[in-house]
């Protein structure tokens, strides 16, 4: 094992251990918002909203994230993608907790997972750039549907938050959404117009480029859509046991978006190859 291989692996183990906090964390605050009478301090509608990201965080984000993680140390390129999603997922979601969620007793642990997460990526990122996958290793992405998926969904929703906040200025009054939230703006606005919908082109464009991180940083982009449509899912669900009124064509926009997204990632996982460090080529791993 040469001196670069040992510092990859060293690099790579930090980012994991990060995550793998961030995760045991973010499982035990997503168990005590669910079932700890009275957590939230926040208006109903806001209180549906965290519940429904604490759902999709304890039971879809936290165990796709450790499997992912232990794959991952194994070598798998496909899983190392996921692994980034659902961190990905991890800091969205806990910025919204810890800038627009009233404080409570699990504040601390919302502002650590947010803390944990970003570190991982950061280091994980710099661990990319440095020790650099080999160009052989590939992932069976449908390479235009991907992309055109990613690309299009940054484009609907961009301009739909564009039109909403110009709508808004407008009238010189906070939507009546948000009013109902109890909220004087919506962090979404900010966290997909500055940073998820770019981010989610430049994975489409660097794919159409065949970059040598486009598959994976569209792996990672379908991930976490399928993580953030679950989410609104799962807030269609609490809104609706409430007797909230659920608007059922954006019901089926966000089923079918997370449906294409889901069936885009298991295409690519089905057959992606994985490599071990040191490994001079990659392999076909089954099932990974």
């Amino acid at each position: 094992m040469n001196q670069t291989t040992s510092k990859a692996i060293a690099a790579n183990f930090m980012s994991y251990r990060l995550a793998a906090a961030a995760v045991v964390l973010a499982a035990l605050s997503a168990a005590a918002g669910l079932f700890v009478p009275h957590l939230y301090r926040d208006s109903a509608a806001w209180i549906r909203q965290a519940q429904a990201a604490d759902l999709v965080t304890l039971f879809a984000v936290a165990p796709t994230l450790a499997a992912a993680l232990l794959r991952a140390r194994r070598g798998s390129t496909a899983a190392r993608s996921i692994a980034l999603g659902a961190v990905g997922y991890l800091v969205y979601n806990y910025a919204i907790f810890g800038f627009s969620v009233a404080i409570n007793p699990m504040t601390p642990a919302h502002l650590a997972v947010l803390g944990l997460s970003v570190w991982s990526l950061v280091i994980g990122v710099i661990e990319r750039v440095q020790f650099p996958p080999l160009p052989t290793i590939q992932l069976p992405m449908p390479r235009r549907v991907t992309a055109s998926y990613l690309v299009s969904i940054a484009v609907v929703f961009g301009l739909l938050w564009l039109g909403q906040i110009a709508q808004a200025i407008a009238s010189g009054t906070v939507p009546v959404e948000l009013r109902d939230l109890g909220l004087a703006t919506n962090p979404v606005y900010t966290l997909d117009l500055a940073l998820a919908l770019p981010l989610l082109v430049v994975a489409g464009v660097a794919l159409l480029r065949r970059s040598s991180v486009g598959q994976e940083l569209a792996l990672a982009a379908l991930a976490w859509v399928v993580f953030m449509g679950l989410g609104v899912l799962a807030i269609f669900g609490f809104d609706a046991a409430a007797g909230a009124v659920v608007q059922v064509p954006i019901l089926i926009l966000i089923a079918a978006i997370t449906l294409i997204g889901l069936g885009l990632a298991a295409i690519t996982v089905g057959g992606s190859t994985t490599r071990r460090p040191g490994q001079l080529g990659p392999r076909l791993e089954s099932g990974s």
